[in-house]
């Protein structure tokens, strides 16, 4: 079960994107359910999450890399990195260009 760095960038950043995406919805209903006036629990609400998110992306982009490096396979973990990178970049470059051609 050898798969390519590419593969795995791949994999990790569309892991990345379903994620974010869970959360911007959470966001998007968050509008609806909390009321107003509790901005107090909700400030806290927002930064546990967002404290909970850095360890989860944390854990899809490094987590793999990191084993590898554990292992001795530095120049693959690079690969992953850099491939998981690139390619995070290449979607948020297609979010950009449909949120300019949506509006």
């Amino acid at each position: 079960m050898n798969k390519s760095p590419a593969l795995i960038g791949l994999g990790q950043a569309l892991a990345i994107v379903i994620y974010c995406s869970l959360i911007g919805g959470f966001f998007h209903l968050g509008n609806k359910i909390f009321p107003q006036e509790s901005d107090f629990w909700v400030s806290i609400l927002i930064l546990l999450l967002l404290v909970f998110s850095a360890a989860v992306s944390g854990v899809i982009v490094f987590g793999y890399p990191a084993y590898l490096v554990l292992k001795g396979k530095i120049r693959e973990a690079l690969s992953v990195f850099a491939y998981t990178l690139l390619y995070c970049l290449g979607f948020i470059a297609i979010f950009i260009i449909l949120l300019t051609v949506l509006e």
